[in-house]
């Protein structure tokens, strides 16, 4: 057979040109997840339970009455009746009252009437009586129901690949299988040269590396690689394989016969049965590249040389299966950061999780028993016993958990779906942390976070009848160097069961309320809306309140709010209006409230905050917010804090 020479030889930008063009379409099957890590994830995850599904004692010792502790010491302890023990997995029920308390283990479920739990070291028992040394606060060593994942959460956004942290946290939620999307990639690799690993290697024989390195990175960017093995240089044996890989593959990755010797014959096949679009990169190593299509089928010859097919399949390959599955670049093993906000080290040997975003480094440990301190973490750092504070700006190397995607924006602050929406439409990737308003302000204020989404009203001459969102809260704590975004408004309202007759504020008195959590601007709103309503009408406020069964309970979301009404568990709710239709509630407008957004000054000019600020000022965004949020007349003004 005669020798053919190469084509023109294009450049690597027209050969990235043409392989980003090839139209590759990957189809979506479910797996379990014991099959799903490394895929890439088709649909979006949202959450069917809590996590934990019910309040959880996170310390061994007693489950008690927080009020009954207060008045002990170490000195003069409060003395309890025991009436029980619970063990994790237990389904027993007490209900704690008055002078009682329950022996509870770790992890076990918090008894009617108790509110809190004394450590285990801070008491004593004697003949069914419990002694407590120290008091303790409501809700101290609990973990609340859905304080980790709450149930309706966007747990892991379509396009995600699928890893350790995200496997563990789709099974703590009970998820058997997830859709992912299957890009299927035939692999064959040519040569009468080559032997599969573990066979005997005779003279002149040499094994097959490409294959596997070829299956590896496959696999490694989320599609599903399939081998056809070692085919001889013959073009009646390649044509075979390749009409059988053509009819159940998506792309076609072959391996060797791509130059322009006498014995290549791969690259004049896919002249004869397909089309050419290139053979042959300016590129060391790996010139001989052939790139076409077959019925439909997209193939892609690389050189035999594994060093050089590995080169090729890591600089134009790869991009095409990321880009194709919506996946990015993976990460180095270890990247360098420096630490965002001053902390606190436990005074020991410690691997702590950290986010990374933009080379800052900050903790991303939620604290006991919380599966997301893992899931919300990008890698670890060392941190030796004789460390006890780490300041910020403190260079530091993180071990990177595998192959992580660093997020583009922190946000901190309350939830709202408009931020579900503006991830969407902006292509940026967040890291959310849901701490309520005063959270959000709290996060600005040590560094810890980018943005965050806020809505505190204040009584202020300043504001519409007389309610100002957000800026007197930033003058009080003194913020500087930072702005205030205004963002949109979001109608408000009282949550309402169907079978329940509430028109307003005046009807709250004898129904049972479930109520935001302290430091929300909801909560803060609705304490607002209440003083307007019984303002001139000689009403004393706490008294109006205390008619209101569970006005002090706080939910940390909408959606905790709105599934406490569903379980008959409460009969009215405060919230937003976006998520009642969805649940069957009723909704009694009482006020519309402004969500806006704390942005660090010094990152405003930053891309992905022009991005994130961008998509807030579009058309596209205001045209999708769900009902109950709208855009005004404010939305996008930027106002200064020096």
């Amino acid at each position: 057979m005669k020798r053919k020479e190469f084509r023109e030889l294009i450049s690597v930008e027209k050969a990235r040109e043409i392989i980003n063009n090839l139209q590759v379409f990957p189809r979506q099957e479910r797996l379990t997840l014991e099959n799903a890590y490394g895929k890439i994830l088709a649909e979006d995850i949202v959450t069917e339970i809590n996590v934990p599904p019910f309040p959880r004692a996170i310390m061994d010792g007693y489950a008690v009455r927080a009020e009954d502790t207060y008045e002990c010491s170490g000195t003069e302890p409060v003395e309890l009746k025991l009436i029980g023990n619970i063990q994790a997995g237990s389904d027993v029920k007490f209900n704690v009252s008055a002078g009682e308390a329950v022996e509870i283990a770790t992890g076990a479920p918090i008894p009617e009437g108790a509110n809190a739990v004394v450590m285990v070291e801070y008491s004593s028992e004697e003949d069914g009586t419990v002694s407590i040394y120290s008091p303790v606060t409501v809700g101290e060593n609990i973990m609340k129901a859905g304080s980790d994942i709450q149930k309706g959460e966007r747990m892991i956004r379509a396009g995600r690949k699928l890893g350790t942290r995200e496997i563990g946290v789709l099974a703590s939620v009970g998820k058997k299988d997830v859709p992912v999307l299957k890009l299927q990639v035939g692999i064959l690799s040519t040569g009468d040269e080559l032997v599969r690993p573990g066979e005997k290697l005779t003279f002149g024989k040499i094994y097959d590396a490409n294959s596997y390195t070829l299956y590896a990175g496959i696999h490694e960017c989320g599609a599903f690689p399939l081998l056809y093995g070692i085919v001889e240089d013959n073009k009646a044996a390649m044509k075979k394989v390749l009409e059988t890989a053509v009819s159940e593959c998506d792309l076609i990755l072959t391996s060797g016969s791509t130059s322009s010797g006498s014995g290549d014959v791969m690259y004049r096949l896919v002249d004869e049965i397909g089309e050419t679009l290139a053979h042959g990169i300016s590129v060391k190593p790996g010139k001989p590249v052939v790139i076409g299509i077959i019925q439909g089928v997209p193939i892609i010859g690389l050189p035999g040389n594994p060093t050089s097919a590995l080169t090729i399949f890591n600089e134009f390959v790869a991009p095409l299966l990321r880009k194709t599955l919506g996946e990015e670049k993976a990460l180095k093993k270890t990247e360098k950061g420096v630490i965002g906000t001053r902390f606190r080290s436990e005074g020991r040997q410690q691997l702590l999780p950290v986010g990374l975003i933009r080379g800052r480094v900050y903790p991303a440990d939620k604290g006991s028993g919380a599966i997301t301190s893992l899931f919300g973490a990008d890698g670890f750092i060392e941190i030796p016993p004789s460390t006890e504070f780490i300041e910020a700006g403190t260079p530091v190397e993180v071990t990177l958990f595998g192959e992580v995607e660093k997020p583009d924006i922190l946000i901190a602050g309350g939830f709202c779906p408009g931020l579900d929406l503006l991830e969407d439409l902006s292509g940026l990737r967040f890291r959310a942390l849901y701490t309520s308003s005063s959270g959000g302000f709290s996060a600005i204020a040590a560094n810890t976070a980018d943005i965050a989404g806020v809505n505190l009203p204040s009584r202020d001459h300043r504001g519409q009848d007389g309610v100002l969102y957000n800026v007197p809260t930033i003058e009080n704590m003194g913020l500087s160097d930072i702005v205030l975004v205004k963002g949109y408004r979001r109608e408000v309202g009282l949550l309402v069961r169907e079978d329940r007759q509430v028109s307003g504020l005046s009807d709250l008195p004898g129904k049972h309320l479930i109520n935001r959590n302290r430091g929300s601007g909801t909560r803060a709103l609705l304490d607002l809306k209440i003083a307007e309503f019984i303002a001139g009408k000689g009403i004393d406020k706490k008294e109006f309140t205390d008619s209101i069964p569970g006005y002090a309970s706080g939910a940390k979301s909408e959606v905790a709010v709105c599934e406490t009404i569903i379980s008959e568990n409460a009969e009215v709710g405060v919230g937003i209006r976006n998520c009642t239709e969805k649940n069957g509630l009723q909704f009694v407008k009482f006020a519309e409230e402004e969500y806006d957004f704390l942005i660090r000054k010094e990152i405003l000019e930053t891309p992905e905050v022009c991005k994130f600020l961008e998509t807030l000022n579009s058309a596209e965004f205001a045209s999708k917010l769900p009902e109950g949020i709208r855009v005004y007349e404010r939305t996008g003004e930027i106002i200064f804090f020096e």
